[in-house]
Protein backbone atom coordinates (compact mmCIF):
# COMPACT_ATOMS: atom_id res chain seq x y z
CA UNK A 1 0.00 0.00 0.00
CA UNK A 2 1.15 3.53 -0.75
CA UNK A 3 1.38 5.75 2.29
CA UNK A 4 -0.78 8.87 2.00
CA UNK A 5 -2.05 11.54 4.34
CA UNK A 6 -5.64 10.63 5.09
CA UNK A 7 -7.92 13.59 5.71
CA UNK A 8 -11.39 12.24 6.44
CA UNK A 9 -14.57 14.29 6.61
CA UNK A 10 -12.85 17.27 5.05
CA UNK A 11 -16.16 18.98 4.33
CA UNK A 12 -16.73 19.53 8.04
CA UNK A 13 -13.67 21.82 8.21
CA UNK A 14 -14.40 23.93 5.12
CA UNK A 15 -16.79 26.85 5.39
CA UNK A 16 -19.14 26.85 2.41
CA UNK A 17 -18.82 29.75 -0.02
CA UNK A 18 -21.59 30.81 -2.38
CA UNK A 19 -21.27 29.57 -5.94
CA UNK A 20 -20.83 32.96 -7.61
CA UNK A 21 -17.95 33.85 -5.30
CA UNK A 22 -16.27 30.51 -6.05
CA UNK A 23 -16.72 31.08 -9.79
CA UNK A 24 -15.39 34.64 -9.55
CA UNK A 25 -12.35 33.50 -7.59
CA UNK A 26 -11.74 30.75 -10.12
CA UNK A 27 -11.74 32.99 -13.20
CA UNK A 28 -9.40 35.33 -11.36
CA UNK A 29 -6.83 32.52 -11.48
CA UNK A 30 -6.59 33.27 -15.22
CA UNK A 31 -3.72 30.93 -16.21
CA UNK A 32 -3.05 27.29 -15.44
CA UNK A 33 -1.66 23.99 -16.64
CA UNK A 34 -3.48 20.81 -17.56
CA UNK A 35 -1.19 17.81 -17.23
CA UNK A 36 -2.02 14.64 -19.12
CA UNK A 37 0.19 12.06 -17.44
CA UNK A 38 -1.00 8.48 -17.20
CA UNK A 39 -0.70 5.09 -18.92
CA UNK A 40 -0.89 6.68 -22.37
CA UNK A 41 2.43 8.39 -21.64
CA UNK A 42 4.14 5.00 -21.71
CA UNK A 43 2.13 3.38 -24.51
CA UNK A 44 2.25 6.26 -27.03
CA UNK A 45 -1.55 6.47 -27.11
CA UNK A 46 -3.90 9.41 -26.69
CA UNK A 47 -6.55 6.96 -25.48
CA UNK A 48 -4.63 4.06 -23.95
CA UNK A 49 -6.03 0.56 -24.28
CA UNK A 50 -7.72 -0.48 -21.03
CA UNK A 51 -5.77 -3.62 -20.15
CA UNK A 52 -2.07 -2.80 -20.23
CA UNK A 53 0.27 -4.29 -17.65
CA UNK A 54 0.30 -1.75 -14.77
CA UNK A 55 4.07 -2.19 -14.59
CA UNK A 56 4.38 -0.30 -17.87
CA UNK A 57 3.78 2.83 -15.82
CA UNK A 58 7.35 3.54 -14.77
CA UNK A 59 8.34 7.21 -14.29
CA UNK A 60 11.69 6.54 -12.62
CA UNK A 61 12.60 10.22 -12.16
CA UNK A 62 9.15 11.49 -11.20
CA UNK A 63 9.50 15.02 -9.82
CA UNK A 64 6.27 16.95 -9.35
CA UNK A 65 8.29 19.77 -7.80
CA UNK A 66 9.84 20.32 -11.23
CA UNK A 67 6.37 20.59 -12.73
CA UNK A 68 5.23 23.07 -10.10
CA UNK A 69 8.34 25.24 -10.37
CA UNK A 70 8.01 25.41 -14.16
CA UNK A 71 4.32 26.34 -13.92
CA UNK A 72 5.10 28.98 -11.33
CA UNK A 73 7.77 30.48 -13.58
CA UNK A 74 5.15 30.98 -16.31
CA UNK A 75 2.87 32.96 -14.01
CA UNK A 76 0.38 30.14 -13.65
CA UNK A 77 -1.81 29.89 -10.57
CA UNK A 78 -3.29 26.37 -10.75
CA UNK A 79 -2.97 22.94 -12.30
CA UNK A 80 -5.19 20.03 -13.33
CA UNK A 81 -3.82 16.46 -13.24
CA UNK A 82 -5.32 13.45 -15.03
CA UNK A 83 -5.91 11.22 -12.01
CA UNK A 84 -7.62 8.67 -14.29
CA UNK A 85 -8.07 8.69 -18.06
CA UNK A 86 -10.47 6.62 -20.20
CA UNK A 87 -8.44 3.41 -19.81
CA UNK A 88 -9.08 3.43 -16.05
CA UNK A 89 -5.50 3.47 -14.70
CA UNK A 90 -5.42 5.41 -11.42
CA UNK A 91 -2.57 7.66 -10.31
CA UNK A 92 -3.47 6.93 -6.69
CA UNK A 93 -3.81 3.70 -4.74
CA UNK A 94 -7.51 2.99 -5.15
CA UNK A 95 -8.93 0.17 -3.08
CA UNK A 96 -11.65 -0.32 -5.72
CA UNK A 97 -9.33 -1.48 -8.52
CA UNK A 98 -5.92 -3.09 -8.97
CA UNK A 99 -5.30 -1.03 -12.08
CA UNK A 100 -3.36 1.69 -10.31
CA UNK A 101 0.04 2.99 -9.25
CA UNK A 102 0.20 0.57 -6.31
CA UNK A 103 0.71 -2.20 -8.88
CA UNK A 104 3.01 -0.21 -11.15
CA UNK A 105 6.78 -0.33 -11.39
CA UNK A 106 7.05 2.92 -9.40
CA UNK A 107 4.83 2.58 -6.38
CA UNK A 108 4.25 6.26 -5.78
CA UNK A 109 1.02 8.09 -5.16
CA UNK A 110 1.33 10.58 -8.00
CA UNK A 111 -1.76 12.50 -6.91
CA UNK A 112 -0.30 13.04 -3.44
CA UNK A 113 3.05 14.19 -4.82
CA UNK A 114 1.38 16.54 -7.31
CA UNK A 115 -0.90 18.11 -4.71
CA UNK A 116 1.97 18.63 -2.26
CA UNK A 117 4.31 20.10 -4.87
CA UNK A 118 1.76 22.54 -6.28
CA UNK A 119 0.67 23.76 -2.88
CA UNK A 120 4.32 24.32 -1.97
CA UNK A 121 4.57 26.77 -4.89
CA UNK A 122 1.30 28.47 -3.97
CA UNK A 123 -0.55 26.87 -6.91
CA UNK A 124 -4.01 25.43 -6.53
CA UNK A 125 -4.20 21.68 -7.30
CA UNK A 126 -7.28 20.64 -9.28
CA UNK A 127 -8.10 17.16 -10.57
CA UNK A 128 -9.26 15.54 -13.81
CA UNK A 129 -11.31 12.32 -13.63
CA UNK A 130 -12.73 10.28 -16.49
CA UNK A 131 -16.16 8.88 -15.67
CA UNK A 132 -15.79 6.62 -18.72
CA UNK A 133 -13.57 3.81 -17.38
CA UNK A 134 -13.06 1.02 -19.91
CA UNK A 135 -10.98 -1.16 -17.58
CA UNK A 136 -13.55 -1.24 -14.80
CA UNK A 137 -16.63 -1.46 -17.01
CA UNK A 138 -18.06 2.02 -16.47
CA UNK A 139 -19.43 2.48 -19.98
CA UNK A 140 -23.20 1.93 -19.91
CA UNK A 141 -24.14 3.18 -16.46
CA UNK A 142 -26.00 1.37 -13.71
CA UNK A 143 -26.19 1.35 -9.87
CA UNK A 144 -22.93 -0.58 -9.37
CA UNK A 145 -21.12 1.68 -11.78
CA UNK A 146 -22.42 4.81 -10.03
CA UNK A 147 -21.32 3.39 -6.70
CA UNK A 148 -17.84 2.68 -8.12
CA UNK A 149 -17.53 6.26 -9.39
CA UNK A 150 -18.69 7.70 -6.09
CA UNK A 151 -16.29 5.52 -4.11
CA UNK A 152 -13.32 6.66 -6.17
CA UNK A 153 -14.39 10.29 -5.90
CA UNK A 154 -14.58 9.84 -2.13
CA UNK A 155 -10.95 8.73 -2.16
CA UNK A 156 -9.86 11.73 -4.20
CA UNK A 157 -11.86 14.24 -2.19
CA UNK A 158 -11.03 13.02 1.31
CA UNK A 159 -7.35 12.07 1.08
CA UNK A 160 -5.66 15.12 -0.43
CA UNK A 161 -7.00 18.18 1.31
CA UNK A 162 -9.06 20.91 -0.32
CA UNK A 163 -9.54 20.49 -4.08
CA UNK A 164 -10.79 23.70 -5.75
CA UNK A 165 -12.18 22.00 -8.85
CA UNK A 166 -12.67 18.60 -10.44
CA UNK A 167 -13.17 18.33 -14.20
CA UNK A 168 -14.88 15.29 -15.69
CA UNK A 169 -14.36 13.69 -19.08
CA UNK A 170 -15.96 10.81 -20.96
CA UNK A 171 -19.31 11.55 -19.36
CA UNK A 172 -21.28 14.24 -21.15
CA UNK A 173 -20.11 13.22 -24.61
CA UNK A 174 -19.72 9.45 -24.17
CA UNK A 175 -22.47 8.18 -21.89
CA UNK A 176 -24.52 11.26 -21.14
CA UNK A 177 -25.66 12.38 -17.73
CA UNK A 178 -28.54 9.91 -17.69
CA UNK A 179 -26.48 6.71 -17.55
CA UNK A 180 -24.37 7.98 -14.66
CA UNK A 181 -26.70 10.37 -12.88
CA UNK A 182 -25.37 13.92 -12.81
CA UNK A 183 -27.29 15.10 -9.77
CA UNK A 184 -26.23 12.13 -7.66
CA UNK A 185 -22.54 12.67 -8.46
CA UNK A 186 -22.81 16.44 -8.05
CA UNK A 187 -24.48 16.15 -4.64
CA UNK A 188 -21.86 13.64 -3.52
CA UNK A 189 -19.02 16.00 -4.42
CA UNK A 190 -20.64 18.96 -2.69
CA UNK A 191 -21.23 16.87 0.44
CA UNK A 192 -17.56 15.93 0.58
CA UNK A 193 -16.21 19.32 -0.44
CA UNK A 194 -18.86 22.05 -0.74
CA UNK A 195 -16.41 24.49 -2.34
CA UNK A 196 -15.18 22.11 -5.03
CA UNK A 197 -16.31 23.40 -8.41
CA UNK A 198 -17.56 20.81 -10.90
CA UNK A 199 -16.61 21.15 -14.57
CA UNK A 200 -16.97 18.93 -17.61
CA UNK A 201 -15.17 18.35 -20.89
CA UNK A 202 -17.04 19.43 -24.02
CA UNK A 203 -19.14 22.11 -22.41
CA UNK A 204 -20.52 25.19 -24.14
CA UNK A 205 -23.32 26.21 -21.79
CA UNK A 206 -23.90 26.43 -18.02
CA UNK A 207 -26.10 23.33 -18.19
CA UNK A 208 -25.02 20.88 -15.48
CA UNK A 209 -21.64 22.44 -14.79
CA UNK A 210 -20.24 25.11 -12.46
CA UNK A 211 -17.54 26.14 -14.93
CA UNK A 212 -17.76 25.82 -18.71
CA UNK A 213 -14.85 24.08 -20.40
CA UNK A 214 -14.20 25.09 -24.00
CA UNK A 215 -12.04 22.41 -25.62
CA UNK A 216 -9.74 24.44 -27.84
CA UNK A 217 -8.31 21.67 -30.04
CA UNK A 218 -11.85 20.93 -31.24
CA UNK A 219 -12.23 24.54 -32.28
CA UNK A 220 -14.49 25.36 -29.33
CA UNK A 221 -13.53 28.82 -28.10
CA UNK A 222 -15.41 31.20 -25.80
CA UNK A 223 -17.62 33.60 -27.77
CA UNK A 224 -16.60 37.23 -27.87
CA UNK A 225 -19.35 38.21 -25.44
CA UNK A 226 -18.72 35.38 -22.97
CA UNK A 227 -19.73 36.23 -19.41
CA UNK A 228 -19.84 32.68 -18.08
CA UNK A 229 -17.11 31.44 -15.71
CA UNK A 230 -15.08 29.20 -17.98
CA UNK A 231 -11.72 27.80 -19.01
CA UNK A 232 -10.10 26.57 -22.20
CA UNK A 233 -7.09 24.37 -22.87
CA UNK A 234 -4.76 23.98 -25.83
CA UNK A 235 -1.84 21.58 -26.07
CA UNK A 236 1.72 22.87 -25.96
CA UNK A 237 3.05 19.97 -28.06
CA UNK A 238 1.65 17.36 -30.46
CA UNK A 239 -1.02 15.80 -28.27
CA UNK A 240 -2.59 15.70 -24.86
CA UNK A 241 -0.12 13.06 -23.70
CA UNK A 242 3.64 13.02 -24.24
CA UNK A 243 4.74 11.31 -27.45
CA UNK A 244 8.17 10.66 -28.97
CA UNK A 245 9.65 13.85 -30.44
CA UNK A 246 7.37 16.01 -28.27
CA UNK A 247 10.33 18.09 -27.17
CA UNK A 248 10.84 19.11 -30.80
CA UNK A 249 7.25 20.25 -31.25
CA UNK A 250 6.83 22.83 -28.48
CA UNK A 251 4.66 25.67 -29.72
CA UNK A 252 5.99 29.19 -29.88
CA UNK A 253 5.98 31.89 -27.26
CA UNK A 254 3.74 34.01 -29.47
CA UNK A 255 1.23 31.14 -29.72
CA UNK A 256 0.79 31.06 -25.95
CA UNK A 257 0.74 34.84 -25.54
CA UNK A 258 -1.87 35.20 -28.29
CA UNK A 259 -4.24 32.80 -26.55
CA UNK A 260 -3.77 34.50 -23.19
CA UNK A 261 -4.56 37.88 -24.73
CA UNK A 262 -7.63 36.57 -26.57
CA UNK A 263 -9.18 34.31 -23.95
CA UNK A 264 -8.51 35.64 -20.45
CA UNK A 265 -10.39 38.97 -20.91
CA UNK A 266 -13.53 36.86 -21.57
CA UNK A 267 -13.69 35.45 -18.02
CA UNK A 268 -12.13 32.31 -19.44
CA UNK A 269 -9.00 30.89 -17.87
CA UNK A 270 -6.41 29.68 -20.35
CA UNK A 271 -4.67 26.39 -19.70
CA UNK A 272 -1.58 25.13 -21.45
CA UNK A 273 -1.71 21.34 -21.62
CA UNK A 274 1.65 19.72 -20.88
CA UNK A 275 2.42 16.03 -21.11
CA UNK A 276 5.21 15.05 -18.67
CA UNK A 277 7.58 12.57 -20.30
CA UNK A 278 8.29 8.95 -19.42
CA UNK A 279 10.82 9.96 -16.79
CA UNK A 280 8.03 11.86 -15.05
CA UNK A 281 9.47 15.25 -15.95
CA UNK A 282 8.61 18.22 -18.17
CA UNK A 283 10.91 18.23 -21.18
CA UNK A 284 13.64 20.87 -20.99
CA UNK A 285 12.15 22.66 -24.00
CA UNK A 286 8.81 22.93 -22.19
CA UNK A 287 10.46 24.32 -19.05
CA UNK A 288 12.27 26.93 -21.14
CA UNK A 289 9.08 27.96 -22.96
CA UNK A 290 7.16 28.35 -19.72
CA UNK A 291 9.89 30.56 -18.28
CA UNK A 292 9.72 32.72 -21.42
CA UNK A 293 5.98 33.10 -21.00
CA UNK A 294 6.50 34.30 -17.44
CA UNK A 295 8.84 37.06 -18.57
CA UNK A 296 6.33 38.39 -21.11
CA UNK A 297 2.84 37.89 -19.67
CA UNK A 298 1.32 39.62 -16.68
CA UNK A 299 -2.37 39.44 -15.74
CA UNK A 300 -4.53 42.48 -16.44
CA UNK A 301 -5.96 43.24 -13.01
CA UNK A 302 -8.23 45.99 -14.36
CA UNK A 303 -10.72 43.47 -15.76
CA UNK A 304 -14.14 43.97 -14.20
CA UNK A 305 -15.37 41.33 -11.74
CA UNK A 306 -17.30 38.34 -13.08
CA UNK A 307 -20.84 39.55 -13.87
CA UNK A 308 -23.76 38.22 -11.91
CA UNK A 309 -24.91 34.98 -13.47
CA UNK A 310 -28.43 34.33 -14.72
CA UNK A 311 -31.02 31.91 -13.40
CA UNK A 312 -29.65 28.43 -12.82
CA UNK A 313 -30.83 25.05 -11.58
CA UNK A 314 -29.46 23.65 -8.35
CA UNK A 315 -31.25 20.32 -8.67
CA UNK A 316 -31.95 18.48 -11.90
CA UNK A 317 -34.74 15.90 -12.03
CA UNK A 318 -34.08 13.10 -14.48
CA UNK A 319 -37.09 12.53 -16.72
CA UNK A 320 -38.18 8.92 -17.12
CA UNK A 321 -39.27 9.44 -20.72
CA UNK A 322 -40.27 11.88 -23.42
CA UNK A 323 -42.87 12.07 -26.18
CA UNK A 324 -42.74 14.59 -29.01
CA UNK A 325 -44.75 15.62 -32.01
CA UNK A 326 -43.49 14.72 -35.46
CA UNK A 327 -39.82 15.29 -36.02
CA UNK A 328 -36.47 13.71 -36.69
CA UNK A 329 -33.08 13.22 -35.04
CA UNK A 330 -30.24 15.10 -36.71
CA UNK A 331 -26.53 14.53 -36.33
CA UNK A 332 -24.21 17.19 -37.70
CA UNK A 333 -21.93 16.80 -39.39
CA UNK A 334 -23.50 13.57 -40.62
CA UNK A 335 -21.60 10.38 -41.23
CA UNK A 336 -18.92 10.22 -38.51
CA UNK A 337 -20.24 6.98 -37.00
CA UNK A 338 -18.67 3.70 -38.04
CA UNK A 339 -17.86 0.35 -36.46
CA UNK A 340 -14.79 1.74 -34.74
CA UNK A 341 -16.25 4.79 -33.04
CA UNK A 342 -16.68 4.75 -29.25
CA UNK A 343 -19.87 6.79 -29.56
CA UNK A 344 -21.69 4.83 -32.27
CA UNK A 345 -24.83 4.38 -30.14
CA UNK A 346 -24.98 8.11 -29.53
CA UNK A 347 -24.68 8.87 -33.21
CA UNK A 348 -27.31 6.32 -34.17
CA UNK A 349 -30.12 7.65 -31.99
CA UNK A 350 -33.49 7.75 -33.76
CA UNK A 351 -36.08 8.86 -31.20
CA UNK A 352 -37.08 11.98 -29.29
CA UNK A 353 -35.09 10.70 -26.31
CA UNK A 354 -32.15 12.49 -27.92
CA UNK A 355 -33.51 15.56 -26.10
CA UNK A 356 -33.02 14.00 -22.64
CA UNK A 357 -29.90 11.88 -23.18
CA UNK A 358 -27.67 14.21 -21.15
CA UNK A 359 -25.53 14.88 -24.21
CA UNK A 360 -25.94 18.61 -24.10
CA UNK A 361 -23.63 20.05 -26.70
CA UNK A 362 -20.73 19.66 -29.12
CA UNK A 363 -18.74 16.49 -28.73
CA UNK A 364 -15.73 14.88 -30.38
CA UNK A 365 -15.45 11.50 -32.07
CA UNK A 366 -12.71 8.86 -31.69
CA UNK A 367 -10.45 11.16 -29.70
CA UNK A 368 -10.25 13.47 -32.68
CA UNK A 369 -10.97 17.15 -32.83
CA UNK A 370 -14.04 17.18 -35.12
CA UNK A 371 -17.08 18.54 -33.32
CA UNK A 372 -20.60 17.30 -33.94
CA UNK A 373 -23.96 17.55 -32.20
CA UNK A 374 -27.23 15.67 -31.94
CA UNK A 375 -30.69 17.24 -31.74
CA UNK A 376 -34.41 16.86 -32.52
CA UNK A 377 -35.93 18.92 -35.34
CA UNK A 378 -39.70 19.31 -35.26
CA UNK A 379 -41.54 18.87 -38.56
CA UNK A 380 -44.74 20.80 -37.86
CA UNK A 381 -44.17 24.53 -37.48
CA UNK A 382 -47.68 25.17 -36.13
CA UNK A 383 -48.32 22.27 -33.72
CA UNK A 384 -45.01 21.26 -32.21
CA UNK A 385 -44.81 20.06 -28.63
CA UNK A 386 -43.10 17.63 -26.28
CA UNK A 387 -44.08 16.00 -22.99
CA UNK A 388 -41.68 14.96 -20.23
CA UNK A 389 -42.69 12.06 -17.99
CA UNK A 390 -41.06 12.31 -14.55
CA UNK A 391 -42.15 8.79 -13.62
CA UNK A 392 -43.87 9.91 -10.43
CA UNK A 393 -45.32 13.25 -9.34
CA UNK A 394 -42.49 15.52 -8.20
CA UNK A 395 -42.16 19.15 -7.19
CA UNK A 396 -40.57 21.31 -9.89
CA UNK A 397 -40.06 25.05 -10.36
CA UNK A 398 -37.90 25.36 -13.48
CA UNK A 399 -37.93 24.14 -17.07
CA UNK A 400 -34.79 24.39 -19.20
CA UNK A 401 -34.21 24.29 -22.93
CA UNK A 402 -30.81 24.19 -24.62
CA UNK A 403 -30.99 25.33 -28.24
CA UNK A 404 -28.92 23.72 -30.95
CA UNK A 405 -25.50 25.33 -31.08
CA UNK A 406 -23.67 27.02 -33.97
CA UNK A 407 -26.82 27.39 -36.08
CA UNK A 408 -27.37 31.12 -35.64
CA UNK A 409 -31.07 31.95 -35.27
CA UNK A 410 -32.24 28.80 -37.07
CA UNK A 411 -34.48 26.58 -34.95
CA UNK A 412 -34.65 28.88 -31.93
CA UNK A 413 -37.89 28.68 -29.94
CA UNK A 414 -39.01 32.25 -29.29
CA UNK A 415 -42.44 31.83 -27.67
CA UNK A 416 -43.63 28.94 -25.52
CA UNK A 417 -46.34 27.61 -23.21
CA UNK A 418 -45.81 25.21 -20.30
CA UNK A 419 -48.58 22.90 -19.10
CA UNK A 420 -48.73 20.16 -16.46
CA UNK A 421 -50.80 17.02 -15.96
CA UNK A 422 -51.16 14.13 -13.56
CA UNK A 423 -52.48 11.70 -16.19
CA UNK A 424 -50.95 12.84 -19.51
CA UNK A 425 -54.48 13.59 -20.73
CA UNK A 426 -55.73 16.68 -18.95
CA UNK A 427 -53.22 19.52 -19.00
CA UNK A 428 -53.41 22.94 -17.37
CA UNK A 429 -51.28 25.92 -18.23
CA UNK A 430 -48.72 27.17 -15.71
CA UNK A 431 -46.72 29.64 -17.80
CA UNK A 432 -46.30 31.34 -21.15
CA UNK A 433 -43.33 33.41 -22.16
CA UNK A 434 -40.77 34.47 -24.72
CA UNK A 435 -37.15 33.50 -25.20
CA UNK A 436 -34.63 35.79 -26.86
CA UNK A 437 -32.89 34.90 -30.11
CA UNK A 438 -29.66 33.51 -28.74
CA UNK A 439 -28.34 29.98 -28.38
CA UNK A 440 -27.81 30.45 -24.64
CA UNK A 441 -29.41 28.04 -22.20
CA UNK A 442 -33.03 29.07 -21.56
CA UNK A 443 -34.68 28.66 -18.15
CA UNK A 444 -38.35 29.27 -17.39
CA UNK A 445 -39.19 29.85 -13.72
CA UNK A 446 -42.59 29.24 -12.17
CA UNK A 447 -44.12 28.67 -8.75
CA UNK A 448 -43.27 25.21 -7.38
CA UNK A 449 -45.81 22.65 -8.50
CA UNK A 450 -46.07 18.90 -8.00
CA UNK A 451 -46.71 17.04 -11.23
CA UNK A 452 -45.73 13.96 -13.22
CA UNK A 453 -46.04 15.32 -16.75
CA UNK A 454 -44.96 18.67 -18.15
CA UNK A 455 -45.64 19.77 -21.70
CA UNK A 456 -43.77 22.34 -23.77
CA UNK A 457 -45.92 23.82 -26.54
CA UNK A 458 -43.90 25.71 -29.11
CA UNK A 459 -45.93 28.77 -30.04
CA UNK A 460 -43.33 30.30 -32.34
CA UNK A 461 -39.83 29.55 -33.56
CA UNK A 462 -37.39 30.64 -36.21
CA UNK A 463 -38.24 28.15 -38.95
CA UNK A 464 -38.77 24.60 -37.67
CA UNK A 465 -37.95 24.36 -33.97
CA UNK A 466 -34.85 22.42 -32.92
CA UNK A 467 -33.93 21.19 -29.44
CA UNK A 468 -30.62 19.91 -28.13
CA UNK A 469 -31.72 19.21 -24.55
CA UNK A 470 -34.70 19.84 -22.26
CA UNK A 471 -35.46 19.09 -18.64
CA UNK A 472 -36.83 20.27 -15.32
CA UNK A 473 -35.63 20.87 -11.80
CA UNK A 474 -35.44 23.40 -9.01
Amino acid sequence: MIAILLMCNISTSIAQTNLHELQANFVDLRFGAMMHFNMGTFTDEEWASPNHDPKQFNPTKLDCNQWAEACKSAGMTYGILTTKHHDGFCLWDSKYTNYDVANSSVKKDVVAEYVKAFRKQGLKPCLYFSIWDRHNGVENGGPKEEEFVMNQLTELLTQYGEIPMIIFDGWNWKMGHRLIDFQKIYNHIKKLQPNCLVAEHNGNSPLQTDVIYYEGPKGVYPPGNNNYPSQMALTLTNGWFWHPAAEKQVKSLDYVLDKLQRVVPLYCNFMVNIGPNRDGLFDEEVVARLKEVGTRWKPDLTRLPLPKQGAALKNYIRAKGIEASTGKVFIEPSGPADDGTPVASLLNQKTASVMIDGISDLVGDRGGFAAFQTYWKFSDEKNSSLVLDLGIAQSISKFYYLPVQLKGYIGLITKYELLVSDDNLNFRQIKTGNWNKTSDLKIADFEPIKTRYIKLRILSAVDEAMVSEVGVGN
